[in-house]
């Protein structure tokens, strides 16, 4: 059986993917912008998602390495919307 996997599909496993790497050399060498490239991703994966549970974990997750960038460049630790406002 073949599967047809959409562009969609293979964006959000391509995001995953880069995520699962980004977070081990976080762990390895922790930097504010590797946190910052995780939370970005979490959010562009916000896009890939029409599940609310789905959309509400990855904000959830974004929100978090948010806050890890916030820490690592010693800034208040603001929300996402209040610096990125839509």
């Amino acid at each position: 059986m073949i599967k047809t996997v959409t562009q969609a599909d293979w964006q959000q496993q391509a995001l995953l993917a880069a995520n699962q790497q980004l977070v081990k050399r976080y762990q390895h060498q922790p930097s504010a912008c590797l946190a910052l490239l995780i939370s970005r991703n979490y959010r562009l994966l916000l896009t890939q998602s029409e599940r609310p549970d789905i959309k509400q974990l990855w904000q959830q997750m974004s929100q978090r390495w948010w806050e890890m960038y916030c820490r690592q460049r010693q800034l208040p630790e603001l929300s996402m919307h209040e610096f990125f406002p839509h």
